[in-house]
């Protein structure tokens, strides 16, 4: 079923948040999204992050990724459907593809949430946790 859209004029707040998201490579927290907005608009406030990132989620422009051990939703923008993947041990958030449905399949759509720790503390050196959430690869 597609998402009845709100009319809402685009704002240079709205565009520089999912510019953010967009750009991809990790998951980041509203704080760390506010922190890179305020490189391009310094003056923008937490609140306005928040009611921007709200709306692209009710929108289907972002998703919000939850998690029962990370205290901070992650978001992410549009893409392809996956699965995640939270590291407890680093808390970082990898996408895991998932397998096409068959045409006719009664899944409609899930959003698959796996918590485990990556094997190999060689693993854990190159992804290092962000103080704003999201993660390095290196």
């Amino acid at each position: 079923m597609e998402r009845q859209r709100k009319k809402s004029r685009n704002t240079k707040q709205r565009a520089v948040i999912l510019d953010i998201l967009k750009k991809g490579g990790y998951h980041p927290t509203a704080e760390a999204i506010y922190h890179e907005a305020r490189k391009v608009i310094p003056n923008i406030s937490l609140g306005t992050v928040y009611r921007n990132l709200n709306f692209l989620r009710e929108q289907g422009l972002a998703r919000e990724i939850r998690s029962d051990s990370d205290s901070s939703s992650r978001f992410e923008g549009k893409c392809p459907p996956h699965a995640h993947f939270h590291c407890t041990k680093c808390n970082a958030i990898l996408d895991l593809p998932l397998p096409p449905v068959p045409r006719g399949d009664p899944v409609e759509r899930g959003n698959p949430y796996l918590l485990g720790e990556l094997p190999g503390p060689a693993r854990h050196r190159r992804l290092q946790p962000l103080r704003t959430g999201g993660i390095l690869t290196g």
